[in-house]
């Protein structure tokens, strides 16, 4: 009976030694990056390859190289939170590993380029206040099966 009780607290030990060892935000993302994309734009990149874009306003219109995320392949999903009002010329120009994009019902214009290259892009919903889209702006999405727009 000694016995099972010294394995038993043994075993208590080192589960509680293991337990405290781990760090308290281990499921939670770290920012990797971060930066303004916008007068009143901010950016951050997470650990998990989820950009996200904040504030309120026009995002930069950019050339081909000019994004700070240009051609990234850490970027996997792209969350544009509401208060952001365009995405910009070549805002995820060649983004390849880029699965899915979340625009929010304040965003009205999307820009040239904005998507092109993007060709592991699956998902897209666009908000029906979205009420242009620039040349080519989601060129090269072999992937991306919903596309709709509700006619102006």
């Amino acid at each position: 009976n000694m016995k099972k009780i010294i394995s038993l607290l043994c075993a208590f030990l080192i589960l509680f030694s293991c337990v405290s060892m781990m760090p308290l935000n281990a499921s939670a993302a770290d920012i990797v990056d971060s930066g303004t994309c916008g007068e009143n734009l901010a950016w951050t990149l997470d650990s998990e390859g989820t950009l996200t874009i904040s504030g309120i306003g026009e995002m930069t219109d950019w050339d081909i190289y000019g994004t700070p995320w240009y051609d990234s392949t850490a970027i996997i999903t792209v969350n544009i939170e509401n208060g952001v009002t365009t995405i910009g010329s070549f805002a995820f120009y060649n983004c390849e590993s880029l699965l899915s994009v979340e625009i929010p019902d304040s965003v009205t214009s999307i820009g040239s380029c904005a998507f092109s290259g993007c060709t592991s892009l699956t998902s897209a919903p666009l908000p029906d206040n979205v009420t242009s889209i620039g040349s080519m702006a989601f060129r090269s999405c072999f992937k991306l099966k919903i596309f709709l727009i509700t006619p102006l």
